[in-house]
């Protein structure tokens, strides 16, 4: 599989979860509500991430230098007609930091890409719908050894579409009110394609490739659940997501990613945000120790693992809705 096929892929995930033209203004985000009309709501928020130090001279206790950005990006575009819903979301988290000199390299703390789309037609009283949900997943910036954004090719460690995860899962979601929803597919189909052939060919295969392929192709059953609410006046909004999707081949085992997120409004759009994401994949090694400074990247497998991933963090947030 080439690169012009993993693009063809990228096409028919969005292909397929288009093949209405309508959907519901539910759950792109617990801090960006969508409004209840017919008609496309279109909405996003930014989170800025900043933070800086600068020493001259400094004294042996004092430390030393450090530069940090980054921050939270997503927007929606979801609609709701009389016997469909259609929602899309796209979400970015981005953070990088560099300690010491400027002839240090900047580190990469978070680097997040996520794609999202379901389309769902009622078959009864508006709770239960026949739907397709398509996900994309990947990263914007390469990483090297040490989490570095720059290095030499042989310190490479991932890369954009190195991994992708595409999912496409066809089933039945009921939501019982507007708070909560449940999706199940029996048959959904996943896809791991690492687009660096030298990346692909890692020992202990940490990016999800089987071995010897650029790719690991999956069809097992998905389970989501999501539940959306605001409290205090609609001051505070809570919104906690998990889906499981299980290998039919590989005795159920899969991937599970649980995400939560709470905004507290502070002024006029202005929300201090609340995250925490957990993500553990059966196939995908993590490091679970330190990779020491000088490590080759094909030498990085004595220090991962399976084990979940956590992600957490707070920041300034600012959100529209259109």
């Amino acid at each position: 599989m080439k690169f012009n096929n993993l693009l063809f892929a990228f096409a028919f995930v969005l292909g397929v979860s288009t093949m209405a033209n309508a959907q519901t203004a539910s759950d792109a985000s617990a801090s960006m509500p969508a409004k209840d009309t017919s008609s496309w709501t279109f909405g996003g928020g930014f989170g800025l991430d900043l933070a800086g130090l600068g020493i001259i001279n400094p004294q042996l206790s004092s430390g030393g230098n450090r530069l940090g950005f980054g921050g939270l990006f997503n927007v929606f575009a979801n609609q709701k007609k009389s016997k469909y819903f259609w929602n899309n979301d796209l979400a970015l988290q981005l953070s990088a930091q560099r300690l010491g000199g400027k002839d240090n390299p900047f580190q990469k703390n978070l680097d997040v890409l996520r794609l999202g789309s379901r389309y769902g037609y009622d078959i009864l009283l508006k709770k239960l719908f026949i739907a397709i949900d398509a996900t994309a997943e990947s990263q914007l910036l390469p990483t090297y050894v040490g989490n570095n954004l720059k290095g030499d090719n042989a310190d490479l460690l991932s890369d954009f579409l190195s991994p992708v995860r595409i999912a496409i899962a066809p089933g039945l979601d009921f939501k019982p009110n507007d708070h909560v929803s449940f999706f199940l597919a029996p048959a959904s189909f996943r896809l791991t394609y690492v687009n660096n052939d030298s990346l692909a060919a890692l020992a202990g295969q940490p990016l999800g490739n089987e071995l010897g392929k650029n790719s690991r192709s999956q069809l097992g059953y998905t389970l989501k659940a999501q539940y959306v609410n605001k409290y205090f006046n609609d001051k505070v909004a809570f919104s906690s997501k998990i889906g499981w999707f299980a290998d039919y081949s590989k005795n159920l085992n899969g991937n599970v990613l649980w995400q939560n997120n709470m905004s507290i409004a502070l002024f006029k759009g202005l929300a201090l945000e609340l995250f925490g994401d957990l993500f553990y994949d059966h196939f995908t090694q993590v490091a679970v120790k330190d990779i020491p400074e000088g490590t080759a990247a094909s030498d990085v497998a004595p220090f991962l693992g399976l084990k979940p991933t956590y992600t957490g963090g707070f920041l300034l947030k600012f959100n529209k809705i259109f």
